[in-house]
């Protein structure tokens, strides 16, 4: 009995979070009269006109704008957890004075929300005259409170032993920080996603350093936002449906390296 009704509460969960997202890809088919009529879930004729119409290059180029917002995720994400990881390294393992202050200054860093610091990431960036590129956008972004709480965290679980045999074969700190991210891979795969998502719905701080021919998809979703008064509903939602693909394979793909860090996260 109880593993029964464990399975029709799992399925009702499922069938509850399923059901925005096939609505939306359902709607990307449908005309602006079937999506705001109540209770129609299948569209009349599986039309792909709002694909069709995303792809044309008549609203902006659409591949060109998914391209860079994957290269704008992916790299940040990659250097945002060699830098976090470092930094974790150096909090969990090194002997220094002001370690603990660094590791509550992370932690507070946490608390304030990064739209509240947009303003003074961009005057840092005009500074440094790298506005208006993905890359110094990309540079923005690796410093981060959580990645470096997370990574702190699970260099203190790596045994000391490790790093006191490395420091007997005359291995220098550096050295032994890249020999142990092969043993801590199931966590940088989980804040790496983490990263990606946050990164690849940052609309903000791309809003105030691209110009406009540099959009980003939430910058592109926007535009189709914007001018809704001309353009089909359904184009919107194919462009919401297509911007989930990227995070689904994602996630799917480093689903057992993510799930293998949570097990140990709880464990310990």
């Amino acid at each position: 009995m109880n593993r029964l009704f464990s399975l029709i509460l799992t399925g009702l969960v499922l069938l509850i979070t399923a059901y925005p997202f096939a609505w939306m890809f359902l709607s990307s088919f449908k005309t602006n009269r079937e999506i705001y009529q109540p209770g129609k879930l299948l569209p009349e004729s599986f039309d792909p006109f709002a694909y069709k119409l995303l792809f044309s290059g008549e609203l902006f180029d659409f591949t060109a704008v998914l391209v860079r917002s994957l290269l704008l995720a992916g790299g940040q994400a990659i250097f945002a957890c060699l830098v976090t990881a470092a930094t974790g390294f150096a909090l969990a393992k090194g002997r220094f004075r002001g370690k603990s202050l660094l590791f509550w200054a992370a932690l507070l860093i946490i608390l304030y929300p990064k739209q509240a610091m947009s303003l003074a990431l961009f005057e840092w960036m005009a500074r440094l005259e790298i506005t208006g590129n993905l890359y110094g956008l990309m540079l923005s972004g690796v410093a981060s409170g959580l990645g470096v709480i997370f990574f702190t965290q699970v260099f203190r679980k790596v045994p000391d032993e490790l790093i006191d045999l490395a420091k007997v074969e005359g291995q220098s700190p550096f050295f032994c920080f890249f020999t142990l991210l092969p043993l801590i891979f199931p966590a940088l795969c989980t804040y790496g996603i983490l990263h990606f998502f946050l990164c690849w719905q940052e609309h903000l701080l791309p809003l105030l350093t691209l110009g406009t021919d540099q959009l980003t998809l939430p910058l592109a979703l926007a535009k189709l936002g914007d001018s809704s008064y001309h353009t089909p509903e359904a184009v919107g939602l194919a462009a919401g449906v297509l911007a989930m693909i990227p995070l689904f394979l994602l996630f799917g793909y480093f689903f057992r390296r993510v799930r293998t860090a949570l097990a140990d996260w709880v464990v310990s």
